[in-house]
């Protein structure tokens, strides 16, 4: 289904597709992944068609039941001067394929009626509903809007974070300055009371740092912890308001799994956007530090 809508130019993710197609533990049937198309605008309709009738009449692409145990789209048909026909076929199971009539027949074809082989397809073609229908990158808004409410809560702490941040650069960024001062003064000129003071202020700035570094861990601490907490409610909370045929399709390492997300999912609004925010915040820092120096 994601290929198919992916020919027709809207995106959707594995997840939400999945959740459509009702899968069971023993799969997917076609009247789910039918279902799932429906959803997302499709007009279905499930067929047992001849070869002839799929490459004349069949609209493409088409989703077909392959092997009687799972289902592959074919989205190309070429059929040749000398009477050889090209199946170009997208199976999920492994990759794109080019098959030719009596390989594809293998695969395709499941019963014999009136003396005729057919096989099974599911036929598609977008409804006028189709493009009223928000896809996954409309909805990108909304999911960036469902992580923020997470982060809303803690501005105050966010804003000690980046303060402590820049302090902690700050520092940084004067040692060199010292331990320039250091070799260029008080070395050359071997004044001795002005290197003791280079030294006592590297020492002093040193644990600053060191103190600025604990503060801003335990800020992290406590907003990682919040945040978990708030995660885990609000999953367990709609876990409670689920009907009970999505435990029947479920097993219980796949809500384990769902519970381990939450974490990947902290880790990220803790981890990889405080560092862009606070590497973009220094790199501004320095461009006009440096800007200034020049200038």
């Amino acid at each position: 289904m994601r290929m198919i809508a992916k020919y027709y130019g809207r995106s959707y993710t594995l997840q939400t597709l999945r959740e459509r197609c009702f899968i069971t533990r023993e799969g997917v049937s076609m009247l789910g992944i039918s279902d799932a198309a429906e959803y997302i605008g499709f007009r279905t309709i499930g067929v047992r068609i001849s070869f002839d009738q799929l490459i004349k009449e069949a609209n493409l692409p088409c989703i077909l039941h392959w092997n009687q145990n799972h289902f592959v789209v074919c989205y190309r048909i070429e059929c040749h001067k000398n009477g050889e026909v090209s199946l170009y076929i997208a199976d999920p199971a492994s990759r794109k394929l080019i098959y030719h009539k009596e390989e594809f027949l293998r695969c395709w074809i499941s019963k014999k009626e009136n003396s005729t082989d057919t096989g099974t397809a599911l036929l598609l073609e977008p409804s006028p509903l189709f493009d009223s229908i928000d896809d996954e990158k409309r909805s990108s808004r909304r999911d960036f809007a469902f992580f923020v409410k997470y982060l809303l809560p803690y501005k105050s702490q966010f804003a000690q974070l980046i303060i402590g941040m820049l302090v902690g650069s700050g520092i940084q960024m004067i040692f060199p300055f010292l331990t320039q001062a250091l070799v260029d003064t008080g070395i050359r000129d071997r004044n001795l009371s002005f290197i003791t003071l280079i030294l006592i202020t590297q020492l002093l700035l040193f644990i600053s740092q060191l103190a600025v570094g604990f503060i801003r861990s335990w800020i992290m601490l406590h907003i990682n912890s919040r945040i978990d907490i708030a995660l885990i409610s609000d999953f367990l909370m709609k876990l409670m308001t689920l009907p009970l045929h999505y435990f029947d399709t479920k097993m219980t390492g796949d809500i384990m799994q769902r519970i381990g997300d939450h974490g990947r999912i902290k880790s990220f609004l803790m981890g990889s956007s405080i560092n862009i925010i606070f590497s973009f915040l220094i790199l501004s820092f320095l461009v006009l530090f440096w800007d200034i120096i020049i200038g």
